[in-house]
């Protein structure tokens, strides 16, 4: 059954509110990558219509969609650590749910790299140099007994131009998430280590409002949370929807979104959390790394009371 037939059943059976009677929220997110995979199914599968809400998703990167959320011209930040990082700067922000406990982040050489040990001296494409990606780049080559400061870290720019380069030579080796690890794996490059094998919890995508909106829209709030944890759970109870959807949308063969899905399904958190000592450890370790600029007191910065009241059922 195709994804778009599969769509208009889920919208049919979510029976959603009259358009006119629904609120508008504007989400931003940073690209079009696995990473936020829970939020397009939610749109797609007709969640957020199920609960009155007229979702506008927008693609913004860089600093934009923290100024965008301060200033009320966007309702929610999905790139949990970006706005993060921004309280650090006085931005009036709080988390309030975890989708990924870590990203899903792979670290995929040229077919001559046997060990991350053979990367001295080599070219590793990142996104941005000081993103996270860079930060996960560098703790998986000290996890695996490699040191990061005999690496030359390559600034891409984009997942596409990352791709490019590790394809054409430009890089040995790059980060790559869903599905491009699987599909240049296919083609015999070589993935020699995964964000998940990290022993720190990072936290990646979720949900992250201006503090006056929390104060002002908590049962708006609630509304948006209720539908991520609804498209979480139809994530876990419906794979061959899932590998169906990740397939249309990526344009991938079925195999490669099975392992995607997979992937993806092994790091989405159980309830939307991830413990504040963990992501203090997280958020120091970044900071130590001078990955940003300023320190997180990640307990003033994350409220998980509303994420509590929609998993008690209130």
């Amino acid at each position: 059954m195709e994804v778009a037939t599969l769509g208009l059943l889920f919208l049919t059976l979510c029976a959603p509110l009259h358009a006119q009677d629904q609120k508008k929220v504007r989400m931003a997110y940073s690209a079009f990558s696995i990473s936020f995979l829970n939020l397009f199914v939610a749109r797609d599968a007709g969640l957020f219509k199920k609960h009155g809400i007229d979702v506008e998703l927008i693609q913004m990167a860089g600093p934009l969609p923290v100024a965008a959320l301060a200033a009320g011209e966007i309702d929610y930040l999905t790139g949990y650590s970006t706005g993060i990082v921004a309280t650090g700067r006085g931005a009036p922000l709080k988390g309030v749910m975890i989708s990924l406990r870590k990203p899903p982040f792979f670290l995929v050489a040229e077919p001559s790299i046997q060990t991350v040990s053979d990367l001295a001296g080599k070219r590793i494409g990142v996104d941005r140099i000081g993103s996270l990606q860079h930060l996960v780049a560098r703790l998986m080559l000290r996890n695996k007994g490699a040191d990061p400061e005999k690496a030359l870290f390559t600034q891409t720019g984009s997942v596409s131009n990352t791709v490019t380069s590790l394809g054409q030579g430009a890089v040995s080796a790059a980060i790559l998430s869903g599905p491009h690890n699987v599909i240049m794996t296919q083609k015999g490059f070589r993935q020699i280590g995964a964000a998940d094998e990290l022993p720190v919890h990072f936290p990646t995508s979720g949900l992250v409002v201006n503090q006056a909106k929390l104060k002002s829209d908590a049962a708006g709030v609630k509304s948006v949370i209720r539908v991520m944890i609804e498209a979480n759970d139809l994530a876990r109870k419906d794979k061959p929807w899932m590998v169906n959807y990740i397939g249309d949308k990526w344009k991938v063969e079925p195999r490669v979104a099975e392992t995607v899905y997979g992937q993806w399904l092994s790091i989405l958190t159980a309830d939307g959390k991830i413990s504040i000592k963990d992501m203090q450890a997280y958020f120091d370790l970044a900071y130590s790394q001078k990955q940003i600029s300023a320190p997180i007191n990640v307990a003033a910065v994350t409220d998980y009371s509303l994420l509590d009241q929609v998993l008690a059922g209130k």
